[in-house]
């Protein structure tokens, strides 16, 4: 097996004296060093040609990013409580951006998805491949990442790809030339780092055992010892940052709701497990399509392949151990596995990986050009002999064949380019025509999981965010100081029918004949609950209105319900058992 040929490195200067082939990267050159920066920069700046920035920025949030935005408007103090499925420093990093338009923290996952691809440049830099390719390579696979092109909300899975990748870079940094403050830092992202990105604990984990495992292929004890000594103390101060910010926040519930992504899940064996969630997860890894899957597969090896050859031991173990370590967290009910989402953190270096193997290949190819004759001084006077013409004659090939991969690239990931893939399901339509239209004695009922949305948009904040058990993100708003605002505290039909009892008693309290209506603003609400609310309710005039579609996505339409004239409408004994029996039903059809 014959390695390839790179420029010699601290690392790599006493076992090899190589001159640097023309076109690699080398730290000898200030400009060319700036130069590299700024095309990182512009890298990082290509998010905003590729992703609707319009769109992002006023679609308005679903259900899961309204959630994470109502820590927004949450007392401080309250915060720390209700980050059990987002991270505490992405809360608090989103309570930073400035301005007034509601939905202007999209922004943060943007900038993080720009950091990514900038990071992903550095890295390819790092490799000290032919000069520029390798960077621009790099970067393209990040930003046209499958998975990281449908990552416009407000969730910090962007944040974990660039902890991923900034860990993969201080990996490279490392192997080129060893340093305990490169070290460092990988333990301080990999531990720290979690306050911002969850999985950040993973990949480090799987950085420093790489790091540990390539030492010992070397035998470099030295330098293994001292990876062993940052493991511990990376382990120490992600204990502490798991006392003090993780372990308070950890919601059981998250468990129940990951439980088919736990290992082996409802398969029958881990084997058929593993199966199944690859499947799901294969259109996010790399090129559409059967055909697709297997060039994917092919690319990602060869970029493991010329790792090795390149004698990056550590980067080229990675990812599989990183894979190893998050189907062992699966197993142990720790972290799901199989999620597109979740998975974004490691689905992100498929392409980085297929990109890797490009720029090899590109490097070997551009190397390959025949070393030109002499050319005689009468014909190009100011050109020396073997001076000059080979080298640009390789930049021309690396050029073409850079320019060859990317076009390879691009066609496939164009259809989700300026795509609008955020969840258009939402009440905010409801929310706005209810508050233009309410008037005195009327009551606003709430479903469960219109709730979040409803407290971030409606014009009166809350400071009541109760804990519960049967939500994901540990706690539902709740309006004591507006009694005309009921929220259900569930969506099974205890809590329906105790909702509709409160607003029962709002509306008998009004004289008869100058009795409200009652705005019902739903979300994601299946056919079982619109029995349960339908039942609860009883007799009265439903009226159900429409609205125009906002960003070319249809809105949720909002139900009015006008109680009989001669008597008040109310959750009575016989509504309760009619409910309780719509419940049987439901169960033992299921």
């Amino acid at each position: 097996m014959t390695r390839l040929s790179v420029p010699s490195t601290p690392a790599t200067r006493s076992t090899s004296q190589t001159s640097s082939p023309a076109g690699a990267s080398t730290s000898g050159s200030p400009l060319l060093n700036v130069a590299d920066y700024c095309l990182a920069a512009l890298a990082g700046l290509a998010v905003l040609f590729v992703y609707d920035i319009h769109y992002l920025l006023t679609q308005p949030y679903w259900l899961d990013e309204a959630w994470v935005a109502d820590t927004l408007r949450a007392p401080l103090g309250q915060v720390p409580r209700m980050a059990s499925s987002t991270p505490l420093g992405w809360i608090l990093l989103l309570r930073l951006v400035p301005g007034h338009d509601p939905e202007r923290q999209r922004l943060v996952p943007l900038a993080f998805t720009a950091l990514a691809v900038a990071i992903g440049y550095l890295l390819g830099r790092e490799l000290r491949l032919t000069r520029f390719a390798a960077g621009l390579l790099t970067a393209a696979a990040v930003l046209l990442s499958p998975a990281m092109l449908r990552r416009g909300d407000l969730k910090q899975y962007t944040a974990e790809a660039c902890a991923t990748l900034l860990l993969w870079l201080l990996v490279a940094g490392l192997e080129n030339s060893w340093s305990r403050w490169r070290l460092a830092a990988v333990a301080v992202t990999a531990s720290v780092g979690c306050v911002l990105a969850s999985t950040a604990i993973m990949t480090g984990a799987a950085a420093l055992g790489c790091l540990g495992l390539a030492c010992l292929i070397k035998r470099q004890w030295r330098r293994l010892a001292e990876v062993a000594v940052t493991t511990a103390g990376a382990l120490a101060l992600y204990a502490v940052v798991y006392i003090v910010v993780i372990k308070p926040t950890i919601n059981p519930k998250l468990a129940y709701i990951w439980f088919p992504h736990y290992l082996p899940g409802t398969q029958g064996n881990a084997v058929a497990f593993l199966r199944a969630q690859f499947h799901i997860l294969a259109p996010f890894l790399g090129f559409p399509g059967h055909a697709g899957r297997v060039a994917t597969v092919v690319l990602a090896a060869g970029g493991v392949l010329a790792l090795v050859l390149l004698g990056r031991l550590a980067l080229a173990a990675l990812l599989p151990v990183t894979l190893l370590v998050v189907i062992a967290a699966s197993a142990a009910r720790i972290y799901p596995f199989g999620d597109e989402r979740t998975s974004t953190f490691w689905l992100v270096m498929v392409p980085v990986l297929m990109a890797i193997a490009a720029a090899a290949a590109i490097h070997a190819l551009a190397g390959a050009v025949p070393r030109l004759r002499a050319v005689p001084p009468a014909v190009l006077p100011a050109v020396p002999p073997n001076k000059g013409l080979r080298p640009w004659a390789r930049w021309a090939a690396a050029a073409l064949l850079t320019a060859a991969a990317v076009a390879v690239w691009v066609p496939g990931r164009a259809p989700m380019i300026q795509a609008r893939l955020l969840n258009p399901q939402n009440p905010y339509a409801q929310i706005r025509y209810t508050t233009a239209h309410f008037r005195p004695g009327d009551v606003i009922l709430v479903n469960f999981e219109a709730s979040y949305a409803f407290a971030y948009y409606y014009k009166t904040a809350t400071n009541d965010y109760p804990a519960v058990d049967v939500a994901a993100n540990g706690f539902v708003p709740q309006y004591p100081g507006v009694p005309w605002v009921i929220i259900a505290t569930d969506r099974d039909p205890a809590s329906i029918i105790s909702a509709v009892a409160r607003a029962d008693a709002i509306i008998k309290a009004e004289p008869r004949g100058h009795r409200g209506q009652v705005w019902l603003i739903t979300d994601h609400m299946g056919w079982e609950e619109a029995l349960w609310w339908k039942s609860a309710l009883g007799d009265g005039t439903v009226t159900t209105h429409t609205f125009r579609s906002l960003n070319g996505r249809p809105q949720e339409p909002l139900m009015v319900y006008e109680p009989p004239p001669a008597h008040a409408w109310s959750g009575s004994a016989a509504q309760h058992a009619k409910a309780w029996s719509l419940t049987d039903g439901f169960t033992s059809q299921l």
